[in-house]
């Protein structure tokens, strides 16, 4: 297993995996950083390039007076961004221009934000901020992350793209009070929740169990050589630790312990160490859990995701320039820059049964899929209507794992032909 961010766990969104954190940050090499209150004047929007914006465009406060301003920080390499940009693009059309202004605020290359916003569409202005300035003054350190601002230059709130509605954005250009929903300060949580030490291990690796009413849940955070995973079930971990294994494919013979745990690792980060992850974290859960885990490889009937001439047309090559996942949630799927193993997973999520991928396609994609959770019937329809693809049922030897609580296996291997292990 790479150490790199995943974002879906047996078809379940985490809600923090696709929130990168600054490294930097939370390793202590920048100063922490704290997002604007509601209602004090924004700071300057101070921009290296100013990107599909008219020639003229500025955006100092004074320019910008009497427009509600809202303002995305993303990057073409957070998945999660890339999610969100449907939902942006149609806020954008939904309001007034005379009235508002979007404006994306990213930290990379101009080059590397101008091809992606060749192959994706994204509205309003897009401000480069190579210099981390405008980053640092709004303390934004989570992405994708939105701050709204009112006619008058003063901050109303700063909240996550998905709890935005038209209606509000609306309702503050005509003045009225409305209550967003703040984006949670994961950085001073995640450095709260992270394990002091004034020298690096150069091997480290506990798992405890979250404290109770946490907020960090699902939440996670990565660097060269460290992993940090912070209110996750005994499932998640499990998914993670065997390489995303489908949920559908852990044959839990025992009841799986209940409650969120956190699971920390450090290792050398010399070249080829991340790698050998997978073979001390798999321990140490079976271990911390009490679990006895095994793969077994078992013949049943999964869905076969296969090529078709129509397909190599339909297929759209990504745009995103880093990170990828796969998501389903409310009857719909989605890939950033994925494979064709990758929309399988995705698949897998949402029908709760083996995918297998013998398309044979190679290269990654963005892709869009609506079907009801669990019909094989509409999946296969989307999939032909949609990227021209087939999907069919047939015999497939499948890699499944079999967890057993500890005290469980030590019974039925001790019990006799003809006796029964007590439960």
């Amino acid at each position: 297993m790479n150490a790199g961010v995943r974002c879906v766990l047996a078809g379940r969104t985490v809600w923090m995996c696709c929130v990168v954190l600054l490294t930097a940050v939370l390793l202590g090499s920048l100063p922490v950083w704290a997002l604007p209150v509601k209602g004090t004047p924004a700071p300057p929007l101070q921009f290296t390039q100013l990107l599909q914006a008219p020639a003229g465009a500025r955006t100092n406060w004074t320019a910008l007076r009497g427009k509600v301003v809202v303002l995305e920080f993303w990057a073409t390499w957070c998945e999660w961004c890339v999610v969100e940009i449907p939902h942006w693009n149609k806020l954008a059309a939904t309001v007034d221009p005379a009235k508002f202004q979007f404006i994306t605020v990213d930290d990379e290359d101009p080059k590397i934000v101008q091809g992606f916003l060749a192959k994706r569409k994204m509205a309003g202005w897009a401000g480069i901020d190579t210099t981390g300035k405008v980053f640092r003054r709004f303390g934004v350190e989570q992405r994708p992350t939105t701050v709204i601002v009112d006619g008058k230059g003063r901050i109303v709130a700063a909240t996550q793209p998905q709890d935005i509605h038209a209606a509000d954005l609306l309702a503050v250009a005509a003045g009225k009070s409305v209550k967003f929903k703040p984006v949670e300060d994961l950085g001073a949580l995640i450095r709260t929740a992270s394990p002091a030490a004034t020298v690096k291990p150069l091997y480290e690796v506990s798992l405890t169990k979250a404290a109770p009413n946490t907020k960090l849940v699902g939440a996670m955070s990565a660097g060269p050589g460290r992993m940090d995973f912070y209110g996750w079930t005994a499932e998640d971990l499990l998914i993670l630790a065997y390489n995303d294994i489908p949920k559908d494919r852990i044959v839990p013979v025992s009841p799986l312990p209940e409650g969120l745990y956190n699971l920390h690792a450090v290792w050398s980060s010399a070249e080829g160490n991340d790698s050998l992850m997978a073979s001390f974290v798999q321990p140490a859960i079976g271990l911390g859990l009490n679990l006895n885990v095994q793969s077994k490889t078992v013949t049943k009937k999964a869905y076969v995701l296969k090529a078709t001439d129509a397909g190599k047309k339909l297929l759209t090559l990504t745009a995103s320039t880093g990170g990828s996942g796969e998501w389903y949630a409310k009857g719909k799927m989605q890939l950033i820059n994925g494979s064709m193993d990758d929309l399988a997973k995705g698949l897998e999520a949402g029908l709760d049964a083996p995918v297998v991928n013998e398309t044979g396609i190679e290269g990654r994609f963005d892709e869009e899929l609506d079907f009801p959770a669990k019909d094989g019937d509409a999946a296969r329809a989307a999939l032909t209507k949609t990227l021209g693809l087939e999907l069919v049922k047939e015999d497939r030897p499948i890699a499944m794992l079999e967890v057993t609580n500890r005290e469980d296996a030590k019974k039925a291997a001790n019990s006799t032909p003809g006796q029964t292990a007590q439960k």
